[in-house]
């Protein structure tokens, strides 16, 4: 069934404003004016295809675009709908409702910079639009800035102390400064504004998380889900805080559950590698890890977890050629613990010189961070092929690494 979208309701919450009767009035000229565009514009599209013997190409209009992004969020798909929101952007750089919609697809899937410049965006065209702030706090939030977005959230509420999104990120950023109390304060006002706002739920849950209230957070997640079903990131929380506590089958349930909606989702089959891991289940373990790498193969991570298994089983070949794509894709996490494997993988497949420079490169590394665990592993490392000249495969069993 097509879903006919009223662009004038975002999926993400625009602010409620309060009409006047002059507002009113333009607006409606304003609409007017649209129409007449638009009828002029496809009357001279009809003569245009006429003159030419051919009809003109149909280009789907910024509106149409953002009404399709709107379906396949509902759906699930954010990479799709961020994709159609970019092109009403390109077409429409001043419309707010495009920056701010297409902003926050940008923070939802990682990018925060661009979301950021969004919300600049919007301010440079309004600066008393509320959305502009929301879009830069947030964006400086998930950052890793929350102390430099708190003012700018709180100005946005100075313009419009009712715009639940604004609400959302405060309660974030405070959780995040350690504010904790602050943080259940913000989310409980946002909640008291739009109770079924799925983004105030999941930041108040968030919140409440913070302080211990782990029963309450799944409540509220949980809640959440009900009310979006297919917004995977509500289930990622929900299946992450499930493992913190231990309930390692529910959250086993829950990346199932995702699966179910999105059967490629590289990171749900990640977590269900770590989940199966985590309770000894090492096997179904490394299918999912290795059906996570094959559906990002540039997934750092994936390649990581992936050779941690296969060293595990002393599939050194694999395991080698594991770390090698961490390394390969890694952005500077991974770089030290896929290194100084990598180098042992490279010791137990005969090649000790490669292996000795990898660790000697790794132990430099480790020295400057002070982590005393991994200094550890690398040391036994280096002992093990100064004790084995000739290097001979499977001479010796490999090092048992300290996690």
């Amino acid at each position: 069934m097509k879903i006919t979208r009223d662009y004038t309701q975002p999926f993400f919450r625009q602010p409620k404003r309060h009409p006047v009767r002059n507002m009113l009035i333009a607006a409606l000229l304003g609409a007017l004016l649209g129409l007449a565009v638009v009828w002029q514009r496809d009357a001279v599209e009809s003569v245009i295809g006429t003159l030419s013997g051919s009809p003109a190409t149909p280009t789907p209009r910024p509106s149409e675009l953002a009404t399709r992004a709107t379906e396949l969020f509902l759906a699930g798909d954010l990479t799709g709908a961020e994709e159609l929101l970019a092109r009403a952007v390109a077409e429409r750089p001043d419309n707010i409702a495009y920056l701010y919609e297409h902003g926050w697809l940008l923070i939802e899937l990682g990018r925060f910079e661009a979301a950021e410049a969004h919300g600049a965006a919007i301010t440079q065209l309004d600066a008393r639009d509320e959305r502009g702030f929301a879009l830069k706090a947030a964006a400086l939030t998930w950052q890793g800035q929350p102390a430099v977005a708190i003012p700018i959230a709180l100005s946005g509420l100075e313009l419009n102390p009712r715009f639940a999104p604004l609400h959302a990120t405060l309660t974030r950023a405070y959780v995040d400064s350690e504010r904790w109390a602050d943080g259940l304060d913000a989310g409980q006002r946002g909640l008291s504004i739009e109770a079924d706002d799925v983004g105030v739920i999941r930041a108040y849950a968030y919140a409440l998380q913070s302080v211990g209230s782990y029963d309450e957070a799944v409540n509220y997640l949980q809640r959440a889900i009900e009310l979006r079903p297919t917004y995977m990131p509500i289930h990622f929380e929900l299946a992450g805080l499930y493992l913190a506590r231990d309930e390692d089958q529910s959250a086993i349930d829950i990346y199932n559950r995702i699966l179910s909606l999105d059967p490629r989702n590289a990171r749900a089959m990640l977590r269900l590698c770590l989940a199966y891991r985590k309770v000894g289940e090492f096997s179904r373990a490394l299918g999912f890890c290795e059906d996570s790498a094959a559906n990002d193969p540039a997934d750092a991570e994936a390649h990581f977890q992936l050779g941690h298994l296969y060293y595990r089983d002393r599939q050194f070949q694999r395991s080698r050629d594991a770390f090698e794509q961490c390394l390969r894709h890694d952005d500077g996490f991974y770089d030290l613990s896929c290194r100084y494997r990598l180098g042992l993988s490279h010791y137990y497949t005969g090649e000790c010189a490669r292996g000795w420079a990898l660790l000697r490169e790794s132990l430099d590394l480790a020295q400057g961070t002070g982590d005393n665990v991994t200094i550890g592993n690398i040391l036994k490392g280096l002992d093990a092929i100064e004790s084995d000249p000739q290097c001979i495969e499977d001479a010796a069993a490999p090092v048992s690494l300290e996690d």
